[in-house]
């Protein structure tokens, strides 16, 4: 660090700078941040032991000002030194500016002389162009001239070359009259040439073509390839295309498919006793079958024979197979049965695809797939007409299902029970029936049919309850009105009560089972979409068809995707709608409906438990005693206090008697659950290895349904409150109070009020209105009444009304 170059040798420094005595840095001094007492400070701690301070601070203050003095000559020296040579620089720099401008001097004139040279060769380049022009249509002219020559040589010697019967020659020339025709062009004396060379053409193909497909039949396949050969140089390539899968492939397999109609196949017994549908379902997995084999083998024999257009030779053989039977395979089908259908499109599909993968050995996952579409084509009529079939199927199998006995709650309630699990086992094999024939692809007209099959079923089931309110002789078709008209008179006994609250158990099990179903609906479309993902378009009302990639993906359900892409994408929308939304419900209408039929039930349950109180209360408002007037007398007569009347204490001993009675079905409800469980246990251990008709799970849950959704203290509030609006509407209906009937109207209200607020309830306020109203003294009714607090302001004017008080 000491080596400056302001620090000589000549001044005689030595050792760090400072002779040993400290070291010095004089990049130090040049820090922007250098602390003079610091450093002065550190010198002073480098002081020898022993030696005097003041000394040793006088040596470092001299040898400082000599480094100082070395700095300073330093820098004068360097100083004179770059003083002269600036005008050396400047001379330097003059000359190179001379020379930069005479080298561009010379560059323009370099440029100059290129730029003439350019001109005279692009004269010479565009001459020798236009003599190679002249040049080349004097080569074509020769070369027409040439080709008429020759054209009109092969025009005299063709039919001499016909005649003579070789398929070569003839297919040579052939193909040089339409290569002159090319060269030639529209020339008057060759006017009439491409008709004619289209004749010769036609003549060659129709020469060949039976050779080719005796060669075929023959499986010959040296000389098929020396006729193809001939085909392809007469431009008629296409003649092979027809006549192979004529000769191999459409006519052996039409003999297999026209066995049907004679009832000659194989593989396959006819059974006269089963309809042609049914039939055709099971003869036909022996076709496809056949199907398979033979394109199995064609594949070996196309790669030997017509390896060049073996791709195109099988998939369109097996189409025009398709298309030749595509009407008859319909008609075939025909039917109204969608379980004929299934079988025959299982039969079909794993036949057809097992084919697919074979073809598509040689022709390649797209052309295999265009042909698997072809031949599962009469399917997609059926997969339109999917959700109509479905929509029938279900109908017919819940029409099975309908409540018959409509007289006795016990035996409706009973068979809706045994009803109605098999019903939703129904709507849940619509999913299966959908995958089965239509690969999912006809998932949203399922839900439609599964959603109104529910609907329709339900429907059944209220319609039967409406019937049992006729038969009981309920109030009449509308439940919600509970004591209305249209009552017989008849009361509901302990049994009666017990059979209606059945119902209440059916419609919740219902409801659970259909928000089960509802589930099951879901998961399924969610195993759907993994399932047809590969094969389904991206969402977009524009997003391609994507191909298949292997021959494992040549199944029928990329069949029927690929059937109808607009589908394809609708389906795509609501698989996703499925896997995104939470909150997708595909029972839009059934579950609702399913709701609106436990209020149904729950509004028979109600109206049988008030049937007793119903009878009662049925004339109140007509009853002569509210009118009668005091009688007056001579005498002074004792008075005494009104008592309740009989219908009120009949009705109220049956409310009260009523929570017991609905306590011990509760009681016998939960035993009956207790021994459904036990006895399902017991078979669970005792027939391990045999399948139950009905799950363990869902045996359980309709054993326990009532007495799990069954609760009394909820019963008894209802029944109170609608007991109590019984009394008040017919309360309603008194037009004239006299004194006497007022009293007697107060003790029955009192009685009943009471009833009610010891049933875990409080009587409605208009009640408890009517009840003051009528005991109130008639010379202080506005005062007294209107001093009690939660009075009905309309009831109060609606009682003195009655009782002919005026108020002010």
């Amino acid at each position: 660090d000491c080596a400056q170059p302001w620090l000589t040798p000549e001044r005689g420094t030595s050792g760090p700078c400072f002779a040993g005595a400290m070291s010095f840095n004089p990049a130090e001094f040049s820090d922007a941040n250098f602390d003079v007492k610091a450093w002065v400070n550190s010198a002073c701690a480098g002081c020898p032991r022993g030696e005097s301070m003041e000394k040793y601070l006088s040596e470092v203050e001299m040898k400082l000002q000599l480094v100082a003095e070395d700095i300073s000559l330093a820098l004068e020296e360097q100083s004179v030194a770059g003083l002269q040579r600036i005008p050396r620089a400047v001379a330097e720099i003059d000359r190179v500016e001379l020379e930069s401008k005479n080298l561009q001097t010379r560059i323009a004139g370099i440029l100059k002389r290129l730029d003439e040279a350019e001109t005279g060769s692009r004269a010479s380049v565009n001459l020798l162009r236009d003599i190679d022009a002249v040049k080349g249509r004097m080569d074509l002219t020769r070369d027409t001239l040439a080709e008429a020559a020759g054209l009109a040589e092969l025009m005299r010697s063709a039919d001499d070359v016909f005649a003579g019967g070789n398929v070569r020659s003839m297919a040579d020339i052939v193909a040089s009259m339409r290569r002159s025709l090319k060269v030639v062009g529209s020339v008057p004396e060759f006017e009439d040439a491409p008709e004619r060379v289209e004749a010769l053409e036609h003549r060659l193909e129709q020469t060949v073509v039976p050779e080719l497909a005796k060669a075929l039949a023959a499986e010959n396949s040296f000389r098929a390839s020396e006729l193809r050969n001939v085909l392809d140089a007469a431009g008629r390539i296409t003649a092979l295309i027809h006549a192979y899968a004529d000769v191999r492939v459409v006519d052996p397999l039409r003999r297999e498919w026209d066995a049907f109609n004679k009832g000659t196949s194989s593989t396959t017994t006819t059974h006269t006793t089963t309809s042609e549908a049914q039939r055709f379902a099971e003869w036909l997995p022996g076709y496809c079958e056949k199907v398979a084999t033979r394109l199995r083998r064609e594949v070996s024999f196309c790669r030997s024979a017509f390896p060049r257009e073996c791709e195109e030779l099988i998939a369109t053989a097996w189409v025009k197979l398709s298309e030749a039977t595509r009407k008859e395979f319909s008609e075939r089908m025909a039917s109204q049965r969608l379980d004929w259908f299934i079988a025959a499109h299982r039969a079909a599909g794993d036949g057809f695809s097992t084919a697919a993968k074979s073809v598509a050995e040689a022709t390649g996952p797209e052309r295999a797939a265009h042909a698997l579409r072809a031949a599962l084509a009469p399917f997609d009529a059926v997969r339109d007409r999917y959700g109509e079939l479905e929509g029938r199927a279900l109908a017919e199998d819940l029409a099975k299902l309908e409540v018959r006995r409509c007289d006795d709650v016990e035996a409706a309630a009973g068979e809706m029970s045994a009803a109605f699990p098999v019903a939703i086992e129904s709507l849940g094999r619509a999913m299966e029936r959908c995958v089965a024939l239509t690969a999912g692809t006809q998932a949203s007209a399922m839900l439609k049919a599964v959603d109104d099959g529910i609907v329709r079923y339900v429907d059944s089931l209220t319609a039967a309850v409406r019937r049992l309110r006729k038969s009981q002789g309920l109030p009449g078709g509308d439940a919600k009105k509970v004591g209305g008209e249209g009552s017989d008179g008849r009361v509901a006994g302990e049994e009666s009560i017990q059979s209606a609250l059945q119902l209440t158990a059916v419609a919740h099990a219902l409801t659970a089972r259909v928000k089960d179903l509802e589930q099951s609906l879901i998961a399924s479309l969610k195993e759907l979409r993994g399932a047809l993902l590969p094969a389904l378009p991206e969402p977009g009302p524009a997003s391609e068809m994507p191909q298949p990639a292997a021959a494992e993906a040549l199944t029928p359900a990329l069949a029927a995707v690929h059937a109808n892409p607009d589908g394809a994408r609708r389906l795509r929308a609501l698989l996703d709608r499925v896997h995104q939304d939470v909150r997708f419900g595909p029972l839009a209408r059934g579950v609702p409906r399913c709701a609106d039929f436990e209020d149904c039930a729950r509004d028979f349950v109600l109206d049988v438990l008030l049937s007793k109180v119903r009878a009662e209360f049925r004339g109140l408002s007509r009853r002569a005693e509210w009118s009668t007037s005091a009688e007056s007398s001579d005498f002074d007569l004792p008075t005494f206090s009104a008592y309740p009347q009989g219908y009120v204490t009949t009705a109220g001993e049956y409310l009260l008697s009523l929570p017991q009675h609905l306590e011990s079905i509760a009681d016998a409800a939960e035993e009956e659950r207790a021994a459904a469980a036990a006895a399902g246990e017991m078979g669970r251990v005792g027939l391990e290895e045999v399948e139950p008709a009905k799950s363990p799970t869902a045996a359980d849950a309709e054993a326990a349904a009532a007495a799990e959704h069954f609760d009394s203290g909820e019963w008894m509030t209802r029944v109170a409150e609608a007991a109590a609006g019984l009394l008040l509407a017919e309360v309603r209906g008194i037009t004239t109070l006299g004194e006497p009937g007022a009293a007697q109207l107060a003790a029955d209200l009192e009685y009943f009020n009471n009833i009610i607020s010891a049933l875990f309830s409080e009587p409605p306020s208009a009640l408890r209105t009517y009840a003051v109203c009528a005991a109130a003294a008639r010379d202080s009714y506005a005062i007294s009444v209107r001093d009690v607090e939660g009075m009905d302001e309309d009831v109060i004017r609606a009682v003195a009304k009655a009782r002919g008080i005026k108020l002010n």
